[in-house]
């Protein structure tokens, strides 16, 4: 016996959520140690994590899209490229996403953390390529 989320399944959750939620990105400081852990459920979990700061500026994300990729059964999202401010000496080491809705980062739910090519320098500030950033696979 087998379970299947179908493509277009996949493709209508994405829809529905970003239709019902405000999507934002942060970056992680500190280390990345313990942050991929799936059991972070908000924002104030993730900045828990032992040696783990949340720098101040957040981004919206705009541009959202939702698309079905049959050929690779997956739906994705993706967003216009977003851009941290030059901060001296900083280092990332890592970005999340999550749902601002909640109005503090205990009900700001996770959705997803980045720590593939990270550390980066905020020194000359950060540009995030977002494309199929979230995958349903």
């Amino acid at each position: 016996m087998a379970e299947t989320v179908t493509n277009r399944g996949k493709f209508r959750f994405f829809t529905a959520f970003l239709a019902a939620n405000d999507v934002r990105m942060g970056a992680i400081l500190g280390t990345a140690v313990g942050v991929n852990d799936p059991d972070l459920n908000t924002v104030a979990d993730l900045d828990a994590v032992a040696g783990v700061s949340i720098l101040a500026e957040r981004l919206t994300l705009a541009g959202e899209t939702v698309g079905e990729d049959d050929v690779n059964n997956r739906a994705f999202y993706d967003a216009n490229n977003t851009a941290f401010t030059p901060v001296a000496a900083t280092t990332v080491q890592g970005v999340f996403i999550y749902d601002e809705g909640g109005g503090t980062d205990a009900s700001r739910d996770l959705i997803a953390v980045y720590t593939t090519g990270f550390p980066q320098p905020l020194d000359g500030g950060l540009n995030i390529n977002i494309a199929d950033l979230i995958r349903g696979t």
